[in-house]
């Protein structure tokens, strides 16, 4: 009998760090917030509407998607922090640019800024996963 998770981190176990799932569903929450924070320009409660959603579910699918098609031909065994930070700044470039056209020129600016704040997110989950492995041992 399968027991029960009292935890977000207790509940994420069984999907393998050296799966596909977990970094996919990582990269697909990091792109997805970076593209709602930065399509509101500043105002967060403008944001709330369902074609800002939509949209940064676009840019975090292909987010997810580019994420799993780089982990594939990767070497999965080893984890470091330029690396989450690369591929989710990659994979959130190339998901903000499939998602809407840039909200202010040049037209590639939006797309950088958001795979900007992906990499930061994607860092901080990095030593935040790293600080709760040394607080449980």
């Amino acid at each position: 009998m399968p027991s029960l998770k009292f935890s977000v981190a207790d509940t994420f176990d069984d999907l393998r760090a050296s799966g596909l799932a977990r970094p996919a569903a990582e990269k697909f929450a990091g792109a997805w917030l970076a593209c709602f924070l930065v399509m509101a320009r500043g105002n967060i409660f403008a944001a709330f509407t369902l074609e800002h959603a939509q949209l940064a579910s676009v840019c975090g699918i292909v987010g997810a998607v580019v994420t799993v098609a780089l982990l594939v031909q990767m070497d999965r065994t080893t984890d470091s922090v330029a690396r989450q930070a690369t591929i989710s700044a990659v994979a959130t470039f190339i998901g903000d640019i499939f998602a809407h056209p840039s909200h202010f020129p040049p037209q590639w600016a939006e797309p950088v800024v958001t795979a900007a704040v992906a990499a930061g997110i994607a860092i901080a989950v990095w030593y935040a996963k790293r600080w709760m492995k040394t607080a449980a041992a």
